[in-house]
């Protein structure tokens, strides 16, 4: 199994988010095709209980993103996601 691995890489990837948006969408820079990306998202800030991301990695080639939104602590209906410094932690298999 190890023969058939790929490369791995690994990074982080600070984003600064200057206006509440309903959409943030953070660039991975990656420099190759992955076959597979793995990335979580983390805010360094003093964490609220009513902040519910949702986040998805999507993207061809080598350009992967990482889009972010949040949703209502009590419903479907979507919030602005707020000003602040966010980090993407990603693991990308060549």
């Amino acid at each position: 199994i190890l023969s058939r691995a790929g490369k791995i890489h690994y990074g982080t990837v600070e984003y600064k988010m200057t206006k509440a948006n309903p959409l943030m969408q953070i660039p991975l820079g990656l420099t190759f095709a992955p076959k597979q990306v793995i990335a979580t998202l983390r805010q360094t800030d003093t964490p609220t209980p009513y902040q519910n991301y949702c986040t998805h990695v999507y993207g061809s080639g080598t350009s992967y993103y990482m889009s972010v939104c949040m949703g209502a602590n009590n419903g479907p209906t979507l919030e602005t996601v707020p000003t602040g410094t966010y980090y993407v932690d990603y693991i990308a298999i060549e």
